[in-house]
């Protein structure tokens, strides 16, 4: 059987969800929307050569629009999302006013499980399936904690670590900015979602930072941001003690952006510049800062380091999972890209053949973490298990 998808958003993720589709989707038909008609054409057009094919048909779409949205929507039988978080509260209930599935690469974690779920048999009775997170992270680095934690009796401690990259730390920060500003700023603010004790906490993003090591890469800092978890402390309470995320990035990263944050570079509250001219200080750095982060020579990679521990057959046990993915020569798409958008492939193919449940689907829910690393492999890409367990006396 084969499927329509619609893709929302041409930008950094899209084509790379559009090229993964075609080649593992069963896709019939794959349309690319933008805004930009010209950027939707050149990429639907970039991806059909990659292809030697023309499954990729691109339109013009505004997400903004909700009636031209809709219309967009009703052509697929799944809708993916590649559009800058904060619309995807928005279009997840236009997708259900239309009765279409659809994922997202990231949403609020806390409306969707406290609000949106409550919408939950009117999808099911509408036989879709709306999950968000379904990019790198949140997404994939869940379901590998969900992977690890399959393997085990019990489960004590899930570790999720990382980062996009420039393969070199660049001053003025040690990063490239890999995609949309006003997530990287989002994701660094506020707090972040973790469960201690077996019970949903919040910490503080951008603090406790921990130093990790992971090859080839040498000496990398973790520290907290909001959104990596997802939905997965409220899903896994009671049934793992300690779950948390952290972002990876260069030394010395942090210690520059939570000077940014300290100053006030990231706050929400417009400040008067000048008689009657007013600015919010988190949209001017959006703007200010990525062309001093752009480095559009510098190739990038994607590193994730999953550190779990708990008891298999009465004997304690960890598994430790690790992938450093590198911006692919051969497509051209960056290890950003190809992280974010097969994920988000993976999650909506499942979606079209049923393998993920009806209704409104927190992202650990679905499908299993074996059956994505399964999926995951099967694209060729990488992935370092390591397992050791004490032997009993």
């Amino acid at each position: 059987m084969q499927f329509k998808y619609a893709i929302l958003g041409a930008g950094m993720q899209g084509p790379a969800v559009a090229y993964d589709l075609a080649r593992f989707g069963d896709a019939e038909l794959i349309y690319l929307a933008d805004i930009d008609e010209q950027r939707a054409t050149q990429k639907a057009e970039w991806v059909n050569r990659l292809l030697q094919s023309d499954i990729v048909k691109p339109q013009r779409v505004d997400a903004t629009d909700e009636q031209q949205v809709k219309r967009y929507f009703e052509q697929a039988d799944v809708v993916i999302s590649a559009v800058p978080w904060q619309m995807n509260m928005r279009l997840i209930q236009y997708a259900l006013d239309v009765q279409r599935s659809f994922i997202d690469m990231g949403n609020d974690p806390e409306w969707f499980w406290n609000e949106f779920r409550k919408r939950d048999e009117e999808a099911k009775k509408a036989h879709i399936a709306l999950v968000p997170d379904c990019g790198l992270a949140p997404g994939m680095v869940n379901h590998l904690g969900l992977y690890c934690m399959e393997q085990m009796d019990e489960c004590h401690t899930i570790r999720l670590r990382c980062g996009g990259l420039p393969q070199r730390p660049i001053p003025p920060i040690g990063y490239k900015l890999v995609f949309n500003m006003i997530g990287v700023i989002s994701e660094y603010t506020g707090e972040a979602l973790t469960l201690r004790e077996g019970k949903p906490h919040y910490v503080p993003t951008m603090e406790e930072v921990e130093r990790i090591e992971v090859e080839p890469l040498g000496a990398l800092e973790a520290a907290p941001t909001s959104g990596g978890t997802s939905t997965a402390p409220y899903t896994l309470e009671g049934k793992v003690k300690e779950y948390d995320y952290k972002t990876l990035r260069y030394p010395g990263h942090w210690a520059a952006m939570r000077a940014l944050r300290d100053l006030g570079f990231f706050d929400e509250k417009p400040v008067e510049i000048q008689k009657g001219v007013h600015i919010v200080p988190r949209e001017f750095a959006a703007k200010i800062i990525p062309p001093h982060i752009d480095f559009p020579e510098e190739k990038d990679l994607v590193v994730v380091y999953v550190h779990s521990t708990g008891v298999k057959n009465g004997a304690p046990c960890s598994i430790t999972l690790e992938f450093v993915e590198y911006h692919d020569d051969a497509t051209g798409f960056t290890a950003m890209e190809r992280c974010t958008g097969f994920s988000a492939g993976i999650i909506a193919h499942g979606v079209a053949t049923g393998v993920v449940p009806r209704g409104t689907v927190p992202y650990e829910q679905s499908m299993s973490g074996h059956t994505f690393v399964k999926e995951w492999l099967r694209r060729g890409m990488m992935l370092r298990e390591t397992v050791s367990q004490q032997l009993k006396p």
